[in-house]
């Protein structure tokens, strides 16, 4: 592929004959062949890639080529109203996305961008409509017209006609709409797609609003889990290695028991709690930060947790598995961000405030990765074959063949997340784990060398 920056110099020169010769600007365009326009349009943003994509005779098919995070970036960007034919070229699949996102706030759905959206569907023809309509989800329409609709004939008749699957006796008109709002999209839904105002007239009134209400959250969630939270390549991304010493980060240079007034690792590494969610209280606590701050922290905790599912291939829709990765991303960040502040509460809180939580688990996992890492090496030496030891490494002194095995476990997040369950929900038999913290890693990195 060609450089992006050539690519992007390439599209403003055509832009710029636009201006001046519209004409020949489109003749450029389609001489360049669609492969090179796909990939110029996925370099560019905004109102830059609107204006080139409008260079086509006809946008849609480049439009539904784009991935549907790269159009709602520049939906976004350009504005709903300014990019109504963006709209029309969308494909179902396109539309289903940005509504996912665009109809909900805080995770709920939100009546007033609804009907802002309703507002901007209907400015489609029925042919652009019919598109966008599909992907639209029938449950979340059901849900904000429901306070607005009722039945206008005997709701008796309605239920056994749609138990009959004899919806297509119904119009608008067996409808009493409370606002201008819900009339005319009605009307709208019933010229452009007959099948969907019947699926639509089903949920209205043959079924009870909490079961509607459920499918739709659940099927949205679903829908997001499926893209990745926020997408695969996000997942791989964060899963790549970070050099530790460009965060400032060094390993002690004596083992951690040497070194007792050391601030960094005279931190209990036997709490319960990982240490970022000490360090939120904390903060919140003495006012140095906010709720929102806290919230939004849980929310791209809650991320990281299904990016982490989503890289190692585990079905983010099982409960348990979904608390044990959200666990491994608590620990994972705690440790790389008690390494930055030292174990002190107050650098952690200003930590907080300049670094965002997946930069501090891409580096939490680094740190694990790097002690793990020496343990498998030491682990599968070859000269221990050659000096014919044990390949369990029962040789080794009963401490230190703990320590490299557990060091070894930090490959498994399960087994990080394991760290941080709670000592009573442990059985009595068992020992609990000890959390997995900064000077614990310190530790363990030492049994290894």
């Amino acid at each position: 592929p060609e450089n992006p920056l050539a690519l992007q110099e390439h599209a403003q020169s055509l832009l710029d004959l636009a201006e001046t010769n519209r004409r020949a600007a489109e003749l450029a365009f389609e001489q360049l062949g669609f492969d090179k326009q796909l990939d110029t349009a996925l370099v560019l943003s905004g109102d830059t890639l609107h204006e080139w994509l409008m260079l086509s005779h006809d946008m849609t098919e480049l439009v539904r080529a784009l991935p549907p995070e790269h159009l709602h970036q520049a939906v976004r960007m350009i504005g709903e109203e300014d990019a109504i034919n963006l709209l029309q070229a969308a494909s179902s699949e396109q539309m289903q996305q940005m509504t996912d996102i665009e109809w909900y706030t805080e995770g709920k759905l939100d009546r007033k961008k609804v009907r802002h959206w309703l507002e901007l569907l209907m400015e489609l023809n029925e042919d652009e409509a019919d598109q966008a309509l599909q992907g639209v989800d029938i449950n979340a329409l059901a849900q904000f017209m429901r306070p607005s609709v009722k039945p206008a004939i005997d709701k008796d008749n309605l239920l056994l006609a749609l138990h009959l699957n004899q919806r297509y006796l119904f119009t608008p008109e067996d409808l009493d709409a409370r606002d201008d709002l819900a009339r005319r999209f009605l009307d709208y839904v019933y010229s452009v797609d007959r099948d969907l105002f019947g699926e639509l007239l089903a949920l209205l009134v043959g079924e009870e609003s909490d079961i509607v209400e459920a499918d739709m959250y659940a099927g949205r969630e679903d829908r997001l889990l499926k893209r990745g939270f926020p997408a695969m390549a996000e997942a791989e991304f964060l899963l790549e290695i970070v050099n530790a010493s460009a965060y400032g980060i060094e390993w002690p240079k004596a083992p951690p028991q040497e070194q007792p007034a050391s601030r960094e690792l005279a931190h209990s590494a036997r709490t319960s709690t990982p240490f970022l969610l000490h360090a939120l209280a904390w903060g919140r606590a003495r006012g140095v930060l906010g709720e929102r701050t806290e919230r939004e922290f849980i929310k791209e905790s809650a991320s990281l947790a299904n990016s982490l599912l989503l890289a190692h291939t585990k079905d983010p829709g099982k409960p348990e598995v979904k608390a044990e990765a959200l666990l491994a991303v608590q620990v994972l960040t705690s440790v790389s961000l008690e390494a930055l502040a030292f174990g002190r509460l107050e650098h952690a809180v200003e930590t907080l405030k300049s670094m965002e939580l997946r930069e501090l688990f891409r580096l939490g996992w680094s740190l694990t990765r790097e002690v793990a890492r020496d343990a498998w090496l030491l682990a599968m030496d070859d000269r221990i074959r050659q000096e014919g030891l044990s390949r369990n490494l029962k040789w080794l002194p009963e401490h230190l063949r703990a320590a490299v095995l557990e060091a070894e476990d930090l490959m498994s997040w399960r087994r990080i997340a394991a760290t941080a369950n709670d000592p009573m929900a442990t059985p009595e038999s068992e020992k609990p784990p000890e959390l997995l913290t900064w000077p614990r890693l310190c530790r363990l990195r030492w049994a290894v060398w």
